[in-house]
């Protein structure tokens, strides 16, 4: 049944707009162009300069949450808990992460855990919003039938996360030369395989009861926004997942399993336009937002100052201890991101009264609120710093780390190379891979000191036995046996079976004159490494040579016994003469 006034005036925007924004007709235009000229677009965009539109796009969607929450005082003290009681324990939580990778990788695997269900959570009110503006009645039974289809997709998502075996999460792809890790459940694969089994089937039984009731309760016309919502869920989380277990869609870019990461952040894109979508519409309605260009660019800076504070206060030459890439970043990011869960579930229900009456009714019903006071004070000032200076830095990380490492990489262009290195750790995003390919060029320069301390940067940025390898080796050629040892053995420290390191070690045994350990050392290297012939004939020439030096110390003993003997022999004949008892 319509609503006649719904009826009149069922979009937020428009037509062109909701469709596009909030209907994820965007995001399908970006879904065909990656699925038609994926090189194409990658090349002409590549994943690190993704950051940018994410800046423009995706941190604003934050802000639009810290706003809504904090900005004003009757929302303050409406949403205290969450505002405060919550939000400590969650500081609390990304501060002990900081130091101990234990916790920080819980953190980590609730974020990842989580971040589908959030998406899927506002897809499917975006739906009932989307049905509810055109009047459409939705009975019990069909609302728990289009909720049961976006639990359904998300469990297709955390058993494939969870399952025993699995290579990553949905999202960000890969962990790989990360300090924190995914800590999964470990479903073993046959139980999974049967959840996931149900699962599908559940699904697929779901979206044909919604459509087939939703069918019967009104025309396409007006069901059709929300069926593309449907289908964008479908997407984003159901097919993704199906194709990864059946391989049947592998060939299509979106799907494929080697572009999981780049595709998804442009997942992550259109889930923050939905939101700012919506938000903006509600804080115009409700008169915090007149203009939509000056709230937006408030959201841009209140959620640049969310970002900021953990990512720049908390990196490795402040308080934290991890470099940008190596996990504190990605700390950051879970930290960012559950707090925004708990607010969105807290903020956003369209059982609360006034949220319904003006996200479900049109503007012509005129439930217009009045703005409410507000202010931050000095607090205020703090936030707009944070959030330039997370700007900045995010631009010139982007930029420099396109153009200044991955393209000057490829021939190398090491003055170039130096210059991003140097940039990037104004803004906190010094690389450790980075330095250390910086030291390696050095060293084959033979410029011991400038390769020595960018080893000794790359090693403070992140622990890495190459790194600790390389920097014996600058020691070696230095001449400074004792440093090069405690070199090698924490390169051992880190990796038990680094053969390079157990062969330098015994050169630098040799070179302290104890050939015992350089033998050791030798041998446990061919025991990791067999077939190698050189080392196999460095311990023949250790072992001769110290078969030499046995027989020439042996032969300086008998030598030495023989004249002792003799000097003991002419003592005792000159003392048993007849002449020397005389004379006693």
């Amino acid at each position: 049944m319509l609503a006649g006034a719904a009826a009149r005036n069922p979009w937020l925007f428009g037509p062109l707009p909701d469709l596009l924004l909030g209907c994820g007709g965007a995001y399908l235009l970006v879904f065909l162009a990656l699925g038609a000229a994926p090189d194409w677009i990658e090349a002409q965009l590549p994943i690190g300069l993704v950051a940018l539109p994410i800046l423009a796009l995706s941190v604003p969607h934050y802000g639009a949450t810290l706003l809504r929450v904090y900005e004003r005082a009757e929302d303050r003290s409406a949403y205290r808990f969450f505002a405060v009681w919550s939000t400590l324990p969650i500081a609390l939580w990304f501060l002990a992460g900081v130091r101990d990778e234990t916790i920080g990788s819980a953190l980590v695997t609730l974020y990842l855990t989580w971040n589908p269900w959030h998406y899927s959570g506002q897809n499917y009110g975006l739906a009932l919003l989307l049905l509810g503006r055109r009047g459409v009645a939705i009975e019990r039974t069909t609302k728990r039938w289009l909720y049961a289809s976006f639990v359904l997709s998300f469990a297709l998502v955390f058993v494939a996360a969870h399952s025993e075996g699995a290579s990553a999460a949905y999202a960000p792809g890969s962990l790989s030369g990360v300090s924190y890790r995914f800590l999964r459940l470990g479903i073993p694969a046959p139980v999974a395989a049967w959840l996931a089994l149900g699962a599908m089937a559940g699904y697929a039984v779901s979206l044909l009861a919604v459509v087939s009731a939703l069918r019967r309760a009104a025309p396409w016309r007006d069901l059709a926004p929300a069926l593309c919502v449907i289908a964008l869920q479908a997407l984003w989380f159901s097919l993704p997942v199906i194709s990864r277990a059946t391989g049947w869609l592998d060939h299509y870019a979106p799907f494929d399993a080697t572009r999981l990461e780049y595709s998804f952040l442009w997942v992550a894109i259109a889930h923050a336009v939905q939101y700012l979508w919506v938000t903006t519409y509600f804080a115009r309605r409700t008169g915090a937002a007149p203009r939509s260009p000056t709230y937006l660019l408030k959201c841009l800076i209140a959620g640049s100052a969310v970002w900021g504070v953990p990512t720049l206060l908390f990196g490795p030459d402040l308080l934290g201890v991890r470099a940008f890439d190596a996990g504190h970043a990605l700390l950051a990011a879970a930290t960012v991101n559950v707090h925004h869960f708990v607010l969105d579930g807290a903020i956003w229900k369209l059982r609360d009264g006034r949220i319904a009456r003006i996200l479900l009714r049109p503007r012509a019903a005129n439930v217009e609120l009045a703005p409410a006071r507000r202010g931050l004070g000095p607090l205020g000032a703090l936030v707009g710093v944070a959030g330039v200076a997370y700007v900045v830095t995010t631009v010139v990380g982007a930029i420099e780390g396109e153009y200044g490492v991955r393209r000057a990489s490829n021939p190398p262009d090491f003055a170039r190379l130096r210059v991003a290195a140097e940039r990037l750790r104004w803004v906190g995003r010094d690389e450790p891979s980075l330095r250390y390919n910086l030291a390696m060029h050095e060293l084959r320069e033979n410029h011991l000191e400038l390769a020595r301390r960018d080893l000794e940067r790359s090693l403070a940025l992140q622990r890495s036995e190459h790194a600790w390898l390389a920097l014996g080796v600058v020691h070696q050629r230095s001449r400074e046996w004792h440093e090069a040892l405690r070199a090698y053995d924490a390169a051992l420290g880190l990796d038990p079976a680094n053969v390079a390191a157990w062969s330098r070690k015994s050169q630098i045994y040799v070179q302290l004159g104890d050939p015992v350990h350089a033998r050791e050392a030798l041998e446990r290297a061919l025991e990791l490494a067999p077939e190698r012939i050189d080392l196999q004939r460095r311990l023949a020439e250790l072992a001769s040579g110290e078969t030499a030096r046995s027989e020439r110390k042996r032969s300086g003993a008998q030598r030495g016994e023989a004249e002792r003997r003799s000097h003991g022999l002419a003592s005792e004949v000159q003392e048993g003469s007849p002449g020397s008892r005389n004379s006693s």
